[in-house]
C-alpha cells in the first residue's frame, strides 16, 4: 500500500513538473527618437495587450535613446533594476534600439534586436512559458549584434 501511495505521489509530482509554466518578464527598451519603436508601441503593443497571454507575462518598458546601451541602473524602472548586469551582460554594450530582453524564471533567456509582431511575440511568450519550441535564442550579445551564446 505505502508503494502505490508513493508511486501516485511521484506520478502526480511528475505531471505537475511537466505542465509548470515559466514566468516570463518582456524587458522591452526603446524611446521616441526610434521610429521603429514609436511605430511598435503605437500598432503592435496595443494588439500584444489583447490577447489572452498578456494576462500571463510581466511587461517592463525602459526609455532609452538609440544610441545608447542599457540604461544606468537609476533610470531602470523598479521592476527591472536588479536585472541590470543581467541585462549589460546579455546586450554585449550594443547601442541601437528596439533592444528586447526575455527573462524567464529570473535569467536572461533571449537577448535580441527589433521589433517582432504581436503574434511572433505571442508565439514567443508561449514556448518559453512552457519551455518547449522556442527556438533558436541567443542569451549573449557580441559587437554589432552577433550572437556569442546561441542556446536552441
Amino acid at each position: 500500500m505505502k508503494a502505490a501511495v508513493l508511486l501516485f505521489a511521484l506520478v502526480a509530482l511528475s505531471a505537475g513538473a511537466q505542465t509548470r509554466r515559466h514566468e516570463v518578464h518582456v524587458v522591452y527598451m526603446g524611446g521616441n527618437d526610434c521610429p521603429p519603436c514609436v511605430a511598435w508601441r503605437r500598432s503592435e503593443l496595443p494588439l500584444l495587450q489583447e490577447m489572452e497571454v498578456w494576462k500571463t507575462v510581466k511587461f517592463s518598458y525602459v526609455s532609452k535613446s538609440v544610441r545608447t546601451p542599457v540604461p544606468p541602473v537609476d533610470a531602470l524602472p523598479e521592476e527591472v533594476r536588479p536585472l541590470k548586469a543581467k541585462l549589460d551582460v546579455a546586450s554585449g554594450g550594443n547601442i541601437g534600439s528596439p533592444q528586447i530582453a526575455f527573462v524567464v524564471d529570473g535569467e536572461v533567456f533571449d537577448y535580441f534586436f527589433g521589433g517582432p509582431t504581436a503574434l511572433e511575440m505571442e508565439t514567443r511568450i508561449l514556448a518559453a512559458q512552457s519551455g518547449k519550441g522556442y527556438g533558436k535564442r541567443c542569451v549573449e550579445r557580441g559587437p554589432k549584434w552577433s550572437c556569442t551564446k546561441p542556446l536552441t
